[in-house]
């Protein structure tokens, strides 16, 4: 009989690891396993993820976490949402934008939470051949603009550009090329305007610079930048150095931050060790990312959308919410 019960016993043990192991999580029912939803391997946010795993499993023993490929800020959103990844990388609008169900999204993605803020920006990028007639917004109306791939986020921003200055986005004809296919388009005379948004210096206009072709980046002026930062205060503004593209003056724009998401179910003690995890081992994840090299303890917390609970209480305690 004692020998039957140890047998038993053994066994019920045995079937409560295989559940855990399988359930993916520990014994305090945090996850065993996470998944980071980045990009491509070739774009900015890749490194990023590479660099979180590296720092979460040091800081979290028994952790395993993956790094996935994506479509990037459009996807993640989504992966995040549903918890099939449970942290994401986004631009901060896009972040909103899935939040609150706007185009691009066709539902409320409220199962996401603000992480950790502040990574390089997207800054918009709008480049004209110098001799162009294009000077302000209010001329790109039946203008050929490249403006961006299919799917990015570079298209719906200029929708919003548009619109501040009543051009609907029938009156213009868009092409949708890569940032170094539009600029090239530029140069060769198909397209009036390209669109590249990326934390400069950026490849595709760098191509164009020394393509030895002149040209110019429209401005934000003071006045419409006021007015589109009042109505859409997600975004930034941003001034773009001359000499980084060898041009003349500095250049008055806007930019969308990038940020961390994750998953809203996971408990406010584990997003808590992540966030501690993350912001004090910054110089591990710039070493693997530098467009990391911009998040600081202060523009944290300010994230496009709500932040987690876990996140927040981090904050809280170093006095910086």
């Amino acid at each position: 009989m004692k020998k039957a019960l140890l047998s038993f016993f053994i066994f019920v043990m045995a079937c409560s690891i295989v559940f855990a192991m399988g359930s993916g999580e520990t014994s305090d029912g945090n996850p065993s396993q996470i998944a980071i939803a980045t990009a491509g391997t070739g774009g900015a946010y890749y490194p990023v993820g590479v660099g979180l795993s590296e720092i979460f499993t040091k800081a979290i023993p028994g952790l395993s976490v993956s790094v996935e490929v994506t479509g990037g800020t459009v996807e993640n959103p989504g992966l995040v949402d549903i918890g099939d990844c449970e942290i994401g990388i986004a631009n901060s609008d896009m972040a909103i934008f899935a939040y609150e169900g706007e185009p691009p999204f066709d539902r409320e993605h409220r199962n996401i939470r603000g992480f950790v803020n502040g990574m390089s920006p997207g800054v918009v990028h709008y480049a004209v051949l110098a001799n162009s007639d294009i000077h302000t917004f209010e001329d790109l109306k039946g203008k050929r603009i490249a403006v961006g791939p299919q799917g990015n986020s570079t298209s719906l921003f200029l929708e919003k550009v548009l619109e501040m200055v009543g051009i609907s986005w029938d009156e213009i004809i868009p092409s949708y090329l890569s940032f170094s296919e539009g600029m090239q388009a530029l140069t060769d005379g198909k397209v009036d305007m390209a669109i590249a948004s990326a934390a400069p210096p950026v490849s595709a206009v760098q191509e164009l610079a020394a393509s030895g072709k002149a040209f110019r980046l429209m401005e934000f002026d003071d006045e419409f930048r006021a007015a589109f930062l009042e109505k859409y205060p997600y975004y930034i503004e941003y001034v773009i150095p001359g000499d980084v593209y060898g041009l003349p003056n500095d250049t008055k724009t806007v930019a969308t931050e990038n940020i961390l998401i994750i998953n809203a179910d996971l408990s406010e003690d584990f997003v808590y060790e992540l966030t501690k995890a993350v912001l004090e081992n910054l110089p591990t994840l710039v070493a693997s990312a530098p467009t990391a090299d911009t998040i600081t303890l202060e523009n944290a917390p300010f994230t496009s959308i709500p932040l987690h609970e876990g996140a927040a209480r981090y904050y809280e305690e170093k006095g910086v919410l």
